[in-house]
């Protein structure tokens, strides 16, 4: 497993440089970047000027990335069928560069729910459209994440509800057949949408692209509950994280596993102070779980005994 540092699921924003300082201060040995925005760099300059912090912050060795964690894809799966043929178009050039990046992972939403068309029939046109990116991202060597939304309270009103649980997104996972598609497992959004550890004991770590660990916060209704109420991973809270944990050492899964949190839950706190609590909950729980954790770059540097420079 990767212990993996996801801006987007911790609300933080920052220039590309900034967030990989972050990733590697708290121990990080990936993180998830923006790629769309590194494409953009790429095409105003060059492909090694726009990823150049990056390419400088991985490789071999104590206080490096060891990879990308994962990308998250720009396409909105509800959209009409020419903008979502001119989604699929971009991937072209955006494979070409993450391939280049050695990125493995891309992740994708699907959509809560829709104005177009009932259940089943959307159900076979999210099919469709899902084995399409599949399709391209395959040809480059990338697995495609699938998640959900399980937010109780919906941002805008739509006719149809779609996937908001977890019984929904195993299914049209399965029904997509493509072995290079998996799941993106959230545990607030499982625990929220109707998931227990049975179900996610019958995934094995070969169908998983991608892990994220929050908890649904004390004072929030469950039955009501918006994303908003996700605070950082505590050991119980919907699901027992140490199980979790313990779960994807047994069936061998090598990908990123995140922490996740809403920041208005942390508001006033800085963001540094933000990814310090986020290591130190999901360290506490891959250590209760019998994992490795290994130390903090500055921890390390505070363990150099001091040596006096010698006085001529």
């Amino acid at each position: 497993m990767l212990k993996n540092f996801s801006p987007k699921s911790l609300g933080i924003n920052g220039r590309q440089s900034e967030l990989i300082e972050l990733a590697l201060t708290y121990g990080f040995a990936s993180m998830d970047i923006d790629m769309y925005e590194i494409l953009r760099r790429s095409q105003r300059t060059t492909a090694d000027d726009a990823a150049k912090f990056l390419k400088a912050a991985m490789g071999e060795g104590m206080g490096r990335l060891e990879q990308i964690g994962g990308f998250q894809l720009e396409i909105n799966l509800d959209a009409d069928d020419d903008a979502f043929t001119s989604q699929v178009g971009a991937l072209h050039p955006l494979t070409e560069l993450a391939a280049d990046l050695e990125a493995k992972r891309a992740y994708i939403d699907l959509p809560a729910a829709t104005d177009r068309l009932p259940y089943h029939e959307y159900f076979t046109t999210q099919q469709n459209r899902l084995s399409q990116v599949a399709d391209v991202l395959s040809a480059k060597g990338i697995q495609l994440g699938v998640g959900f939304n399980s937010s109780k309270v919906l941002r805008e009103s739509k006719e149809f509800d779609f996937v908001r649980n977890v019984e929904g997104l195993i299914a049209i996972v399965k029904a997509v057949s493509n072995p290079n598609v998996g799941y993106i497992i959230d545990t607030w959004d499982w625990a929220v949408g109707d998931g227990g550890m049975d179900q996610l004991s019958e995934i094995p770590g070969s169908s998983i692209v991608a892990v994220r660990l929050g908890t649904l916060a004390d004072d929030a209704d469950p039955s009501k509950a918006t994303r908003l109420d996700c605070v950082l991973p505590a050991v119980e809270g919907g699901l027992n994280h140490v199980n979790v944990v313990k779960h994807l050492i047994a069936t061998g899964f090598e990908g990123p596993i995140s922490p996740s949190a809403s920041p208005t839950r942390y508001k006033g706190q800085t963001r540094e102070n933000t990814v310090k609590e986020a290591q130190e909950a999901i360290d506490a729980i891959c250590t209760a779980a019998g994992v490795e954790v290994k130390p903090l770059p500055m921890d390390l540097i505070e363990d150099i005994p001091y040596e006096p420079t010698p006085v001529a």
